[in-house]
């Protein structure tokens, strides 16, 4: 398949907070799976100031709802560092499929994604939730 029929792929949007925590993370891995599937995403990514990042763009830590193509109903995560991963509490890793496809999308936009199976799928956030939550008690 040559370049240019690749699917165009939305921009995504990093605060150079999220992006140098990210780009560290992954800096020293090799440039496969998704590892090299996220280190494609932070070359490409757009990096702003915290209040330059567009409305509903998905960053680190932040509760967000998401479909994928395989389900109308939207899914709610966080999306963490490896290190904080629980998948039963929802807080799902930036080095998963899912997290690395999401993090920096903005809400309402779809990208195609490979699943860990080599299948596309599409996720698209669909909600960002507030920053100020009141901590878990």
């Amino acid at each position: 398949m040559s370049k240019s029929a690749l699917p165009v792929r939305p921009d995504i949007f990093l605060s150079a907070e999220d992006h140098e925590t990210l780009s560290r993370l992954v800096g020293d891995m090799p440039g496969e799976g998704v590892a090299g599937m996220l280190q494609d995403e932070l070359e490409r990514a757009v990096i702003c100031e915290p209040a330059d990042l567009p409305k509903g763009a998905v960053p680190l830590h932040r509760w967000l709802h998401y479909v994928d193509g395989r389900s109308s109903d939207p899914r709610r995560i966080q999306i963490v560092l490896p290190n904080e991963a629980d998948i039963d509490a929802g807080k799902v890793s930036v080095l998963s499929h899912v997290g690395a496809g999401l993090i920096g999308l903005v809400e309402g936009y779809t990208i195609s994604w490979t699943d860990p199976s080599g299948s596309e799928r599409s996720l698209t956030p669909v909600m960002i939730e507030d920053a100020e939550v009141l901590p878990e008690v």
